[in-house]
């Protein structure tokens, strides 16, 4: 169905920006909070895995393969309002 959330491509992500391994332990205690603050962290302060891509895709030489759906967001969140994946 459009606009479900992919959650192992969310952990993913979070674990190739942190650098942190994909455990089971992890994934028990990354709330959406957690989630969410890393995020607006990275934000002010992006890690090379997340800078080197927005540099390729801003001088037009790379373009990601895969769009995501903003409905996905509001997916994820309607599916955990407690914030624990």
């Amino acid at each position: 169905m459009q606009g479900d959330p992919d959650f192992d491509r969310i952990v993913a992500l979070y674990c190739h920006l942190s650098g942190e391994p994909w455990t089971d332990e992890l994934e028990s205690q990354l709330t959406f909070g957690r989630l969410l603050a890393r995020h607006a962290f990275w934000r002010d302060n992006p890690p090379p895995a997340a800078l080197l891509p927005a540099i390729a895709l801003g001088l037009g030489v790379w373009k990601p393969k895969r769009q995501h759906s903003p409905d996905a967001v509001a997916t994820l969140l309607g599916l955990f309002p407690t914030g624990r994946i």
